[in-house]
Parts: C-alpha cells; structure tokens; sequence
C-alpha cells in the first residue's frame, strides 16, 4: 500500500510555502508524530482539522484541491 503521497497536492504545497510537519501539527493541536501519520495516510483528518488547516496556512486553495488523496 503507497501511503507516503497520499495527499501529493497538499505535500507540494507545504513544500513551495515552506510549511512543516510541526506547522501542521500545531494548528490542528496534536504532536508532529501523529500530524506525521495523519498526512502519511496512517491516521484521518477530521473535517474540523482539515478546515482548520485549509484556512489558517492555505488560504484561498480548496479543500479538494489539498486533500484528494492520490490515486495509485
């Protein structure tokens, strides 16, 4: 099962921004290790936190744009 590009689209974004795995984590207030697991496909995002994270470091991307997990 490929899980490290599950969210290619929001990856590349984090990338060309300059955001990080603890930036991620710390706006949706949980430890980088789970934030690791939730964008490795390992865990879930909650809409509340995929929301959270849309608005407070991609302002103006849409949401199926950053999280349409990629197709194998």
């Amino acid at each position: 099962m490929k899980t490290t590009n599950i969210y290619a689209n929001l990856r590349a974004e984090m990338a060309r921004l300059g955001i990080g795995v603890q930036d991620i984590a710390t706006v949706i207030g949980v430890d980088r290790s789970t934030a690791r697991r939730k964008l490795s496909g390992r865990g879930e995002f909650t809409l509340t936190e995929v929301r959270t994270i849309s608005d407070t470091l991609f302002s103006g991307m849409s949401l199926r744009y950053l999280f349409t997990p990629e197709k194998d």
